[in-house]
């Protein structure tokens, strides 16, 4: 992840809690509950955690311990961590552990852990953002028992997204250049389930699974919508940066564009590989 990436997901993290999290804590659920859960109190790695909603959902599930890794600390710091615990052998070369849902600074092309050290590796729609996805995916192989993926699925978009993207144009809003690479060149990798299974079987994986779930987040207000859109790493340390009164003004607007276009239902692809 490029600097400009790890800056604006740190800027983001308050406006993230209130908005983009309740969603993507629906999609955990789902992504894990399509890969058939953790094993029973086995460890997992949150996997590009921002804020550790898989990881939670993980440990809901019936994990005994969770580790969030991202590269965001802010993200991390905003999560509300599952608690400490003492279990050990995790750390790779120190022998130090981590504890029990333990938030971890790490990059997800140079994990600090053992080999074989997780029963299972969530990674929650952070694949679109590996600069190189195999080399990404045969790190979480290194670490990992079993991997579960999720992503976008290939066509999938909502109303209020363009929505909420005229209202911010209005107010002077211009996209950073590291999204629009992003949109262009790697989030598509992680969305082409050819691509994406061709990757896994690069990387090491030898029984890989793609499909497809449509996951009702249950958001439908316009307010919901709106925090929704605003909280994204891409547009939050803009809306952050504006003074309160624009700021207030720009919500209502989001609001007002957005009546109308819910519920948020996300079609989204999971992969299970091992």
């Amino acid at each position: 992840m490029t600097a400009e990436v790890r800056a604006a997901y740190a800027a983001s993290a308050r406006l993230w809690a209130e908005g983009p999290e309740p969603v993507y804590a629906e999609l955990a659920r789902a992504l894990l509950a399509g890969a058939g859960g953790p094993p029973a109190g086995g460890r997992v790695l949150d996997l590009g955690a921002g804020t550790g909603v898989a990881g939670q959902a993980a440990l809901a599930a019936g994990a005994g311990t969770v580790v969030a890794a991202d590269v965001a600390v802010e993200m991390l710091l905003r999560g509300r961590g599952p608690g400490r615990g003492a279990n050990r052998g995790l750390g790779r070369g120190s022998g130090r552990g981590l504890g029990r849902g333990r938030p971890v600074a790490a990059d997800a092309g140079a994990l600090p852990f053992r080999d074989g050290c997780f029963d299972l590796v969530v990674a929650a729609f952070c694949l679109g953002h590996l600069p190189d996805l195999t080399a990404g995916l045969r790190e979480a192989r290194r670490v990992g028992a079993r991997l579960a993926a999720g992503s976008f699925a290939p066509g999938w978009n909502h109303p209020a997204k363009a929505a909420v993207d005229g209202v911010l144009g209005s107010f002077g809003y211009v996209p950073p250049p590291w999204y629009l690479t992003f949109k262009q060149d790697t989030e598509p990798r992680a969305s082409d389930p050819a691509g994406l299974g061709g990757a896994c079987t690069a990387a090491g994986f030898a029984d890989v699974r793609l499909r497809t779930v449509t996951v009702d987040t249950g958001r439908s207000a316009p307010a919901q919508l709106a925090a929704w859109r605003l909280g994204m790493a891409h547009v939050a340390p803009f809306v952050g940066a504006l003074p309160a009164a624009r700021r207030a003004e720009l919500r209502r607007a989001a609001e007002s564009a957005v009546a109308g276009t819910g519920p948020l239902v996300i079609s989204m692809l999971v992969l299970t590989a091992r």
